[in-house]
């Protein structure tokens, strides 16, 4: 009976070791645990619109169709002499083949303050867009 009992614990002491190796080579590769969401992705933005509402900026960007952007947020820093607009989105998987057909979307932004003669920078590039009056096309 000793030798059973001894060959039990050696083989379940041999699945323990065996369990903790797998467990130190999973945490080591970072494959364990939850993963961080991927960082978001900025995007540049080809034309800006004032409004007829003073208080409202309207600025497009193109997208493709095939790939639309996913999540699209914006951020803006209104500041007396500019208003600065950072478009991001989830970031897109590389391995998709997308066209390059462009679809105008529209965005828009609630000022603080009338846009006035304030210039409107795209956050991604950080350059100025130059400002339309009047409606924008496809919107």
């Amino acid at each position: 009976m000793n030798r059973k009992r001894w060959a039990a614990a050696a083989a379940v002491a041999a699945v323990l070791v065996l369990l903790l190796c797998v467990a130190v080579a999973v945490n080591r590769s970072g494959t364990a645990g939850p993963s961080s969401p991927p960082a978001r992705q900025a995007f540049g933005f080809d034309a800006a619109y004032a409004d007829r509402d003073p208080l409202v900026l309207v600025v497009r960007y193109g997208d493709s169709s095939s790939c639309p952007s996913k999540a699209v947020a914006r951020s803006v820093l209104q500041e007396s002499d500019r208003v600065v607009v950072t478009l991001t989105r989830t970031p897109r998987d590389t391995n998709q083949i997308c066209t390059s057909n462009y679809a105008a979307k529209l965005v828009r932004i609630h000022l603080s303050a009338p846009l006035g003669s304030r210039t409107v920078i795209d956050g991604s590039r950080q350059k100025p867009v130059p400002i339309s009056p009047g409606n924008p096309p496809f919107g």
